[in-house]
């Protein structure tokens, strides 16, 4: 086969193999103003902020009211521990306190780590967990990783 037909064939593999991207659920529909105004107010990617708030909590009033928590205890949209949520002084079962807050949170962790794969391990697995991780030159939790590949392929 001459280069250009391997050309041309790799490159229609690589279209229609190509992730749509990640549509917003009905569910997340009430939040999106939330959503659009925490992202622009800390320059955090709307999507990517659209779809950490899904992992979360998929939208599901019985999460985002606290009806239901985590097996370690995080609450709200956000999923927010008791004790992050009390050092951002927000309510984590008040989707108006913690929309923004979360979007302030990632944005903290991207400053800190430079980059938005490190933000995502480090709101899920916790900032001293990825900077212990990166001072021993060991990989992250397969978890933390998972959860941020998932969010980056959906919202990149």
């Amino acid at each position: 086969m001459d280069p250009l037909t391997t050309s041309l064939l790799i490159a229609a593999a690589v279209v229609t193999t190509a992730k749509k991207p990640w549509k917003w659920p009905a569910a997340a529909e009430p939040y999106r103003g939330l959503i659009e105004a925490a992202s622009r107010d800390h320059g955090v990617p709307r999507d990517m902020l659209a779809r950490l708030l899904w992992e979360e909590s998929r939208f599901r009033p019985d999460i985002i009211t606290g009806q239901v928590r985590s097996p370690v205890g995080a609450m709200g949209i956000a999923q927010f521990m008791p004790a992050t949520a009390r050092e951002m002084g927000i309510d984590p079962l008040k989707p108006d306190q913690a929309i923004p807050a979360g979007a302030r949170y990632l944005r903290q962790q991207y400053d800190r780590f430079g980059s938005w794969r490190l933000a995502l391990v480090a709101y899920n697995w916790g900032p001293g967990n990825v900077s212990r991780a990166l001072k021993a030159k060991r990989p992250m939790l397969a978890d933390a990783d998972g959860y941020a590949s998932r969010i980056l392929g959906d919202s990149a």
